[in-house]
Parts: C-alpha cells; sequence; structure tokens
C-alpha cells in the first residue's frame, strides 16, 4: 500500500523539506488473525492498542472494516473511543473517510482538542482554510494549556491577518516559556517577516529566551539569522557562530563550525582586498567549506566575484555569476553582470545570449503528458499548451509543504494571462482523489488540477511533493528544481518573464 509521508503538519510549518512519496506494506494477516484482533476489540472498545492491531491488520481503506466500525458505532452510540479509533486511522493514511468519524468525535466530546487538530488538517486538505481556522480555536478552548493548539492557531493567521499573527506568535513563547512551540513561533515569525527590523527583533528575542543546544526550532532561528547576518553584517556573523560554538551543546556542531569558517573567510577575505592583497583573499575565500544549500553559496559567490575583478580577472567574475543566474535570477546578481560585463565590452543583448547560451545546453524536452483534469471532462496535454509558458507543480493535497507553496505561486502567477503561463498541479496521491476538487473550488487556487500516471513522467521526475518545473513555449524544461516562498517571488517572476520574452 502506498504511503505518502508529509513531513509537515500544515502548509506554511516547513523548514523547506519536500513531502516524501515511499511505500509501506501492510502485514498480511490471516482471516483467523484478523477475527482474533477483532474479538479483542470488541472485549474492551477503550483499548486504543487494540484498535490500532486490527485495524493495522485488516486495513483502513476496507470496506469490510469500515461496515465493523459503522455496526459499532450504531450499537454503541455514546462512546468516543470507537469512532476516535477508526477517524485516527483514516485521519493518518490521509483519507477523505477520516472526517465524518472526526466530526462525530466532537459531537459526543466537544472538550476534545485532538479531534479538533485532526479536523483542521482535513479541513487543510479541503481546502477549506477558515473552517480550518475555526477548528484549531475550538482546540485550544478545548484545552488552553496545550501549546501545540496555540501555537498552530496562531500561524494559520499568517495568511488571513498578518497583524493578528503576529501579535499571537509572540503570545505563544510568553505563555509557553522554554517550550519547542514557544520557540518555533518566533522562527516562523521571524522566518515570514518581509521587515528587516521585526526580523532582527525576533531573532534577538529566541536568542535570549532559549537554548539552541537544547531546542531544535531555536537551532534553526539562529541558522536563518546568521544568513540574515551574513549578507547584511559579516562582523556580527562571526560573533554569532563563535557564540553558538561556545554552546557546551554546540562545540562540535559541524554546521556552526562550517558557518564560522565562511564568516571567518569573508571577514578576512574583505580585509586582505581592502589593503590590495587580492591573491591572499580569494586563497582564504576558496579555503572555506563549499555548502550545499541556503544564502552561504551566493554570498561566497559575489565574494570571490568581487574580488577576481578587483584582481583584474574580470572574465571569471563574470563567468560564475553568468552560470549562477542562468539557474537562478536576481536584480542583484545580473546588475553585477550588466557592470562586470560592460567591462568586457557586451551590452544587455550580449549578455542575454550568454544566459541562454548555458540555459540550452542544460535544456532538455520535457516528457510529453496527457492527464485527465479533476474540474473537466478530458485530458490536459502538454501539446495543448505550446505557445505558452507551461508550470508544472506535482503535489497532493496532504502535502503541506505544497500548501504552504501555493500562496506564493499564486501571488506571482496572477501577474500573467491564460494566453502567456499555464499553471499545472498534477496529483500524486490518487487515494486523495476525493479532497481534489473541494480543494480548488475552496482555496481559490488557480492551477489546472490533474491526475499523475507515475508510469509515463519520463524526464518530469517527481521524488517527491513538491517538485516544480518551468517549461518553455517549445517544450523544453528550463527551470527545475527550484521552490517559492515570500523571500523569492521575484526569482520566479523573473524565471517566466525572460521565458516569455526568449
Amino acid at each position: 500500500m502506498k504511503k505518502l509521508i508529509c513531513l509537515l503538519a500544515a502548509g506554511m510549518l516547513t523548514l523547506g523539506a519536500y513531502a516524501q512519496e515511499g511505500q509501506r506494506k501492510e502485514p498480511k494477516a490471516t482471516p483467523k488473525e484478523i477475527k482474533s484482533l477483532r474479538k479483542a476489540v470488541k472485549k474492551d472498545f477503550n483499548n486504543t492498542k487494540a484498535h490500532e492491531d486490527y485495524i493495522y491488520a485488516a486495513g483502513a481503506e476496507s470496506k469490510k472494516v469500515q461496515a465493523q466500525y459503522d455496526k459499532w458505532i450504531r450499537k454503541n452510540p455514546r462512546s468516543v473511543a470507537i469512532p476516535f479509533a477508526f477517524a485516527s486511522a483514516l485521519y493518518d493514511k490521509e483519507l477523505p473517510a477520516a472526517k465524518p468519524y472526526l466530526e462525530q468525535v466532537v459531537k459526543l466530546d466537544p472538550q476534545n482538542g485532538e479531534a479538533y487538530q485532526m479536523l483542521w488538517i482535513d479541513a487543510e486538505r479541503w481546502g477549506d482554510f477558515a473552517a480550518g481556522r475555526e477548528y484549531l480555536r475550538k482546540a485550544t478552548e478545548a484545552d488552553p494549556s496545550n501549546p501545540n493548539y496555540a501555537f498552530y492557531y496562531a500561524s494559520s493567521f499568517s495568511e488571513a491577518d498578518s497583524t493578528k499573527h503576529h501579535h499571537m506568535m509572540l503570545e505563544v513563547p510568553k505563555r509557553f516559556p522554554g517550550t519547542e512551540r514557544g520557540a518555533q513561533a518566533l522562527y516562523w515569525l521571524a522566518q515570514r517577516s518581509q521587515n528587516p527590523k521585526v526580523k532582527t527583533d525576533v531573532w534577538e528575542m529566541a536568542r535570549k529566551q532559549f537554548d539552541p543546544g537544547k531546542n531544535g526550532w531555536a537551532m534553526s532561528a539562529m541558522n536563518n539569522y546568521y544568513g540574515y547576518l551574513l549578507a547584511n553584517d559579516a562582523p556580527k556573523a562571526q560573533e554569532l557562530a563563535a557564540e553558538m560554538l561556545r554552546n557546551d551543546s554546540l562545540r562540535s556542531s559541524q554546521q556552526w563550525l562550517q558557518n564560522k569558517a565562511v564568516a571567518d573567510a569573508i571577514v578576512g577575505g574583505r580585509a586582505l582586498a581592502a589593503e590590495g592583497k587580492y591573491a591572499e583573499a580569494m586563497q582564504q575565500l576558496a579555503a572555506a567549506p563549499r555548502m550545499r544549500y541556503g544564502p552561504t553559496i551566493y554570498l561566497l559567490l559575489k565574494e570571490k566575484a568581487i574580488t577576481s575583478h578587483a584582481m583584474g580577472n574580470t572574465a571569471a567574475a563574470y563567468d560564475s555569476l553568468l552560470r549562477y543566474y542562468a539557474v537562478e535570477p536576481t536584480e542583484e546578481v545580473y546588475g553585477f553582470m550588466t557592470q562586470y560585463g560592460g567591462k568586457l565590452g557586451k551590452n544587455d543583448a550580449a549578455i542575454q545570449a550568454d544566459v541562454w547560451n548555458v540555459r540550452k545546453a542544460a535544456s532538455k524536452p520535457a516528457t510529453a503528458f496527457s492527464l485527465d483534469n479533476y474540474m473537466t471532462a478530458g485530458k490536459t496535454s502538454l501539446e495543448s499548451l505550446k505557445g505558452k509558458v507551461v508550470l508544472v507543480t506535482y503535489w497532493f493535497p496532504g502535502c503541506g509543504p505544497c500548501r504552504g507553496e501555493f500562496p506564493h505561486f499564486e501571488a506571482v502567477v496572477r501577474k500573467y494571462g491564460k494566453d502567456q503561463l499555464a499553471y499545472v498541479g498534477i496529483n500524486i496521491a490518487h487515494e486523495q482523489d476525493p479532497y481534489v476538487v473541494p480543494f480548488m473550488n475552496q482555496s481559490g487556487y488557480s492551477f489546472i488540477p490533474v491526475r499523475d500516471e507515475p508510469e509515463k513522467r519520463g524526464n518530469l521526475i517527481a521524488r517527491g511533493a513538491p517538485t516544480n518545473y518551468l517549461i518553455d513555449k517549445e517544450g523544453n524544461i528550463v527551470f527545475s528544481n527550484f521552490r517559492t516562498d515570500g523571500h523569492n517571488q521575484r526569482t520566479l517572476e523573473l524565471m517566466i518573464n525572460e521565458l516569455l520574452d526568449k
């Protein structure tokens, strides 16, 4: 049985992780074993483990299991344990059938915060975000002492009411000092904000209130703070890294050892360059650890390009920025390219030609698809979209990172006409098909929802969700493996603009 494991409870709560697609085999229980497990449930309906063992062995999707639970519910109309056990199994598998059983649980037990939290996530899968917030409100009222409910309720306002979101997120660490959820609230408040002062103030709160050596979200907040400081005040980034390495739990942290080495290289390289010692500066920058992800990659690239240009090797500076821009365009990088390209006698047309030479070398024709459309009869094909730029995202309704990315896609794609850009969402979880049409109708998102055919993906590979592609007007994959959030929407816009102008 296919199992889709979403690394995120709801759309906005990811650290850039992907929901993964994998396989989980159900046990092959014999009819005799299933009968024995069923008897154990009937012996004590309040035995959670007995329910879990029976449902796991017989299969949550089994019509026989559903019929059995419906029968038990009818015979025991006041029991909360029976519908809750079956609802939990369906919910864990992200199956739409969970909803009526969860609703029955809260009807019988209006103080069941856990069931309200499950209904929130289920509402997200249906695309009913307002209903989800209401379920979270009821969860917080059912159990005001639970930091999980307080955090998720505050976080749910991130797209609906930014002012309320800000104040409610600040309340979480006040009400639940020292908790993971308190640190998580500060992490996301800083991460989502576009205001530099708000970001730094909140990071400083996390720095003072939480021990990053013992609190994972505080550690993540400090990593983001470091990246911000490295871009804006490298000596302070150097100081923060040194502080983290003085923490008893982080003294041997590979992450912070690398962070400190990168900050040292940038600060030291700049000092050497200021003395005209460009070759030594370049050596120091070249010795910095090679980072696999994050803003450090670009910051090191920029420092090396500036130093290369200063020592007279403008062509190397230009070429390194060209390769970066071809994959991840930003206006800052293009500004450097214009400056250095001008020194090399290149005008804007020549720079654009260089960019497209790099992209064409890496691009390839996308595997054609013709997939069932959930909203209309018939299929949507790549061939029918020729002449438009096509944004393809692999998703499924239970995928929190997907739901978190959709608002940022929408902020960009709504700037284009339907004759310019097609936005296609390929659902990879067929067991979640019943969610799709309601999700589209209630969420207001504009992508064309189609049903995946995994065996026909070809080079439109989906190792998980979300997985994103941008295909040009001739059907070639030009951009892939990118993510879009509130800080880099402009990059997606530049990608689309340049594909339209090509």
